[in-house]
């Protein structure tokens, strides 16, 4: 059954409330890299790739700076 307009509207203002978006660039170069690391590991969405590992350099105090 599809959902009805007060469900999409229910699912907007929660995702506003939750949710912040981050817009990022990604080589070409290293989608396939990337996608392969996904499926031999379990990944299912690109935001839980970059979500893991945003968390693990801070948990672990990894600079990234491009010096």
């Amino acid at each position: 059954m599809p959902r009805s307009e007060a469900q999409k509207r229910a699912d907007k203002k929660y995702a506003a409330k939750t949710y912040h978006r981050y817009a990022i660039n990604i080589r070409k170069e290293y989608v396939a890299e990337i996608d392969e690391y996904k499926i031999k590991n379990g990944i299912t969405s690109d935001s839980g790739i970059f979500n893991a590992a945003i968390k693990y350099c801070i948990e672990n105090d990894i600079d990234l700076k491009n010096e």
